[in-house]
């Protein structure tokens, strides 16, 4: 009696192939990896790609150990071909026959990758003393089969059998030819953008490892990897990178201080252990600018802020520094590299995604590894905000002599460690050159005007016996006040400068009346801006404004404020407005009237003091074109407090007060002197 069939099968749809290689990854660099991890796994010591620029094609030749037909059909094309079980074949299996090598790859899948990027792979291989064989695989065959509507009549794909015509490595080896392709464009620039990414791909490229890639005839060496040059500081585990790093910082004499060891060995919670079960090696780096990592060169855009996981000698994850949220500026100049093979043991699953471009963040490997980055990224945090501080002071010191000298005079000594801080703040803020020496002097005045707080809180506990302390207290603080001061007057006069040299009439009155009225000083010197009399304020203008009302109407604005010691009334006439004295006179009387009046129903002591009128009109009064009727009017209106100036007037004329205030403060100063050294300071100029 015949065996009934199962009553249940499984079948696997080539279908899977979709899911599995044809589509998934994602860019020419991790394809050309897979198949340049085939040949590390072959046991080949030279691989040569060669991008042709005509055929637009990409072919992959090394010296392995190459294939037979049956290796051909039972491991290459054989889809999830588990190269490392140890299931009915030898333990040597686990290590390459020829040079002991640890097998990159695992699930099998990787040949499927250069469907990614191409339509036609065709395959020539040999091994040593063997006849040659050659296949083509083609995409559009496979999705032929992948679609045909009955999916159990397809049980397989068969490639097509091609002539070799000599292609095939002599004496051993396999070579790929990748045709077809379908979005990869092959340009000079893209090749040699080509070359940097796949050097950045492994770590086991070099002599070391018996390992040599080319690259249109150019072996690949760690210096393709063009960033080493970069670092300003190396954070290393296990190996010494620092040698590859010819930028890094270094102190006065010439020593690299850029470079720091740290512990390499984790346990399982990711806590830096002697005795942890996991250990990796690797290098963190932090870059001298932030955009030195923008690597925006054409064809190439691999921006290198980040730090690649690498397991086997290949890149297993792009990036991991993501995972990270740490906040701030630090994460900006991060980049680095972290070799964990401990992620992929033989005896242990298979850590890696479908895709083998990513890791399982699920696995507790992953985790402790994670949580070991982590820490590490804070440490390295802390410790490059004390390098820079360091090296911020002593770049600081070494570029500007006037600096210099202040810093050497600082008493008491303790005072120099609070000054490093503020230089070391500079650096990290990664001025150009063009601005640092300006920087400085902002720090500088920073500085002091912290320490005369600092100063000033200490005052209560100096006693009658520090006399000569108090007096050089008080006499720091002036000079503070003073340099303070004509940093201010230095800002008017840019604003004053701009109102004399570029504006129109119209403009000038335009901005008068949205400007004046809160920047007193363009009216006089003396004049502050006072906020405590800003409800005094509101309540004059109130009503000055219903008292204007009923006057003319030939008023652009009328403003009342209050100064330390008067008041003040503003009458801002349209430029269009002819006057005379007399109606400017009794127009401005009868405001200081009614504001006196006002005054004395709300405060005596405010109504004793001056009221003074401010006239700004587009033209003097027509009288006044003759000047001894204008110096006897002006004499005239003095005695009721009432000057009257045109815009143009009072512009010129703050620009001289403020001028003249300067041109006299000039050698006022040993401070200002200092300040101004610092911030004109050239590389040679001397103190």
């Amino acid at each position: 009696m015949p065996d009934k069939p199962p009553p249940y099968r499984m079948t696997i749809s080539l279908n899977v192939l979709n899911h599995m290689g044809l589509n998934l990854y994602s860019n020419t660099p991790a394809v050309l990896a897979e198949v340049i991890a085939n040949s590390w796994d072959a046991d080949a010591t030279e691989v040569d790609v060669n991008f042709d620029l005509e055929c637009k094609s990409i072919i992959v030749t090394d010296n392995g150990c190459g294939m037979t037909r049956e290796d051909v059909n039972n491991k290459y094309l054989y889809v999830g071909y588990q190269k490392r079980s140890c299931q009915n074949r030898p333990s040597n299996e686990l290590r390459t026959q020829k040079l002991n090598r640890k097998p990159m790859g695992r699930k099998g899948i990787g040949k499927l990758s250069l469907f990614s990027i191409a339509k036609r792979i065709h395959v020539y291989t040999r091994v040593e003393e063997g006849a040659a064989e050659a296949f083509l695989m083609d995409a559009d065959k496979i999705k032929e089969a992948i679609d045909v509507e009955d999916p159990s009549k397809v049980k397989s794909y068969t490639p097509d059998p091609i002539s070799a015509n000599g292609e095939a490595p002599q004496p051993h080896g396999t070579r790929i030819r990748i045709t077809h392709l379908k979005k990869v464009r092959l340009t000079e620039a893209s090749v040699e953008g080509l070359r940097r990414r796949l050097a950045r791909r492994f770590s086991i490229i070099g002599d070391t490892a018996r390992f040599s890639v080319k690259v249109n005839g150019k072996t690949i060496t760690l210096a393709d990897r063009d960033y080493f040059h970069k670092a300003r500081f190396i954070f290393q585990y296990g190996d010494n990178y620092a040698e590859h790093c010819r930028k890094l910082e270094k102190d006065d004499d010439g020593n690299v201080t850029g470079s720091i060891s740290q512990p390499c060995k984790f346990d399982s919670q990711g806590k830096a252990s002697d005795s942890g079960g996991y250990s990796i090696k690797g290098w963190i780096a932090i870059a001298w600018r932030s955009n030195d990592l923008d690597d925006n060169r054409q064809a190439d855009n691999d921006n290198l802020n980040k730090i690649t996981l690498v397991v086997r000698g290949k890149v297993a994850q792009e990036n991991i520094l993501q995972e990270f949220r740490l906040g701030g500026m630090i994460t900006k100049y991060m980049f680095g590299e972290i070799e964990a093979d401990f992620l992929d043991l033989d005896d242990q699953p298979d850590i890696a995604t479908s895709g083998r471009q990513s890791i399982s963040e699920e696995d507790e490997r992953y985790k402790a590894l994670m949580g070991f980055v982590e820490s590490e990224l804070k440490s390295i945090w802390t410790q490059t905000n004390k390098l820079k501080e360091r090296a911020g002071i002593r770049y600081a010191l070494s570029s500007n002599p006037h600096l210099k000298q202040w810093y050497e005079a600082l008493r008491p000594p303790q005072l120099k460690r609070f000054a490093s801080k503020i230089f070391g703040d500079i650096d990290k803020a990664g001025f150009e050159e063009s601005l640092r020496q300006n920087a400085y002097a902002n720090g500088v005045m920073l500085f002091e005007h912290l320490k005369m707080r600092h100063a000033m809180d200490l005052l209560e506990e100096i006693d009658i016996t520090k006399v000569d302390e108090f007096l050089s207290c008080l006499k720091d603080v002036d000079m503070l006040e003073a340099e303070h001061y004509r940093q201010i007057v230095e800002e008017r006069l840019v604003v004053i400068r701009k109102l004399r040299e570029h504006l129109d009439e119209d403009a000038k009155e335009r901005v008068l009346q949205k400007y004046i009225f809160n920047h007193l000083f363009l009216l006089d010197p003396g004049w502050e801006r006072a906020t405590q009399f800003e409800d005094m304020e509101r309540r004059m203008e109130r009503m000055l404004k219903g008292k204007a009302g009923k006057l003319r109407l030939d008023i652009q604005y009328t403003k009342y404020r209050r100064v330390a010691a008067a008041h003040v009334i503003i009458e801002l006439k349209r430029r269009s407005v002819k006057v005379t004295k007399t109606e400017l006179e009794d127009q401005v009387k009868r405001y200081q009237d009614a504001l006196r009046a006002e005054l004395l129903n709300s405060s005596k002591e405010n109504a004793a003091l001056p009221i003074q009128g401010v006239c700004i009109v587009g033209s003097l009064p027509k009288e006044w074109s003759d000047e001894r009727t204008r110096r006897k009017d002006e004499q005239s209106l003095g005695l009721y407090d009432i000057r009257v100036v045109t815009y143009d007037e009072l512009i010129d004329n703050a620009y001289v007060a403020y001028g003249k205030f300067l041109e006299a403060s000039k050698s006022q100063s040993n401070f200002r002197e200092l300040i101004d050294k610092i911030r004109g300071n050239t590389p040679n100029s001397q103190p």
